[in-house]
């Protein structure tokens, strides 16, 4: 019978054992779900807080597109009074006031778009260049074949792209 008792208290011992793990197991359980939780609500906040950083960049990138000119415009406003000033003393002044003030304009004007990194193509006496020049016809001229030797239209480049090819005429070659 002590045998039986011995038996008895033996597995009520691993009994409890196995209650107290099991108890350890579920508290640890519960530790780790409660974790997970937060970890969920982080994740969904981190989600959160980037889909709103993506909605913000595309309405600024609307922005700056819608407005892109802005600078470029309000620097011109000041040559379009200058024009208009003259025109309103056209009357007043003569033909070297008025060439004068076109000079000016078109310092200003000149002055603005190397502030934008637009330039003027440099054409003439220049070889041909198809990437720079459109030529509108050939002429013979004093100058070797393939110089431009009139421009129709200045080129003008925008930064190292090509906002407009330069409208010229090129030499044939000697007469």
């Amino acid at each position: 019978m002590a045998t039986k008792q011995k038996n008895k208290s033996k597995k009520e011992v691993k009994k409890k054992i196995a209650a107290k793990k099991e108890d350890k197991n579920i508290a640890v359980i519960k530790e780790l779900r409660a974790e997970l939780d937060i970890l969920k609500d982080k994740n969904i906040k981190l989600l959160a807080e980037f889909d709103n950083f993506q909605r913000r960049t595309l309405i600024e990138k609307d922005k700056l597109k819608k407005y892109d000119g802005y600078n470029l415009v309000k620097d011109v406003l000041p040559v379009f009074d200058d024009i208009d000033r003259t025109l309103d003393h056209k009357d007043e002044i003569d033909s070297n006031s008025i060439l004068e003030a076109i000079t000016m304009i078109n310092s200003k004007i000149g002055s603005i778009l190397s502030k934008y990194k637009i330039s003027k193509i440099d054409s003439l006496d220049k070889e041909f260049n198809p990437n720079y020049h459109e030529a509108l016809l050939q002429q013979e001229s004093d100058k070797e074949e393939g110089i431009i030797i009139e421009e129709y239209e200045k080129g003008y480049l925008y930064d190292d792209k090509i906002i407009r090819h330069a409208k010229v005429v090129v030499s044939k070659g000697k007469k």
